[in-house]
């Protein structure tokens, strides 16, 4: 993680042999573009400054640490073996430093976090947020994807408030509801026939019970020819290629899909559930509000 210029801090006097010096939050972040770039003259201008301020400041921290961190050829420049160790720990101090940024600058302002599993975020997150942001306009909100582990630990780490999956989270602290039925349909691309459609079939898991459905109504689909757990991927590929896939009604619809795609077979038997979750002991002020508007609506 590299810092601007404007983030720059300094840190305490340290004594160094006979000499006593301070050694500057920028020189280490200095440090780092030149380590990630080779290059003096990149670094300079990514950081706003001239090349010899640039070569000052990796001299200072030279002798600050009493070793040489670069080897300088005529044509390129190398990190020694003692700069190759100081990387880490001065990515290290900006991230905490960046962090520290961010949180004091967030501080005035309570944020309700959501995060959703992939498949969940455009079928549902989107359009939940657009309702929240309309219904609650004085709520900040943040948003995140995460797969299904990320989001039960990060629950249970009090780190997101509220989660939207296509399976409810299993953990003893997390409640669970159904906010939202999404039917389901077999549709195949405008270049492909019914008849060979099968062929080039995409699987998309929308979990074990429209696996299993499709597996028994057609055998054909157990020799996917792609398979994904994200819906765009699938997507992606048919409109590049041909074949069929199983898509909720609602993203099928949608005007940059609706011309490209046949509907083959409606799945009524069929369909996947949005499910909101969140910590029984959950202690943000209004989250109760917020998850009774959701159920709701």
């Amino acid at each position: 993680m590299y810092f601007s210029h404007q983030l720059f801090q300094s840190m305490p006097h340290t004594t160094v042999g006979h000499h006593t010096q301070s050694m500057d939050i920028r020189f280490l972040v200095t440090f780092l573009e030149v380590a990630k770039h080779r290059h003096f003259g990149i670094a300079a201008e990514n950081l706003y400054l001239t090349q010899s301020a640039v070569s000052a400041r990796i001299k200072l921290l030279e002798e600050y640490f009493n070793t040489p961190l670069f080897v300088r050829h005529r044509s390129s420049i190398q990190l020694t073996a003692a700069g190759e160790k100081l990387i880490p720990f001065a990515e290290q101090l900006a991230g905490t430093l960046e962090s520290a940024r961010k949180t004091l600058g967030e501080e005035d302002v309570e944020y309700v976090v959501f995060a959703s599993s992939p498949n969940a975020t455009d079928i549902s997150l989107h359009r939940a947020l657009q309702r929240i942001n309309l219904a609650f306009p004085e709520i900040s909100t943040r948003a995140d994807v995460l797969a299904v582990e990320q989001l039960t630990r990060q629950l249970l780490e009090r780190q997101v408030h509220l989660a939207l999956s296509l399976i409810p989270l299993k953990a003893e602290d997390i409640e669970n509801i159904a906010i939202e039925t999404i039917p389901l349909a077999l549709y195949r691309s405008i270049n492909c026939n019914n008849d060979n459609a099968m062929d080039n079939y995409l699987h998309i898991d929308w979990g074990n019970k429209v696996t299993d459905y499709l597996q028994h109504r057609y055998p054909a689909t157990r020799r996917a020819k792609l398979k994904t757990g994200a819906y765009p991927i699938a997507v992606e590929y048919l409109l590049s290629n041909s074949g069929c896939l199983v898509l909720p009604k609602t993203i099928a619809q949608q005007n940059s899909l609706s011309s490209q795609l046949v509907l083959m077979e409606e799945l009524p038997d069929v369909d996947i559930t949005v499910y909101l979750s969140y910590l029984k002991e959950a202690k943000l002020t209004g989250l109760e509000d917020l998850i009774a508007f959701l159920q709701s609506n």
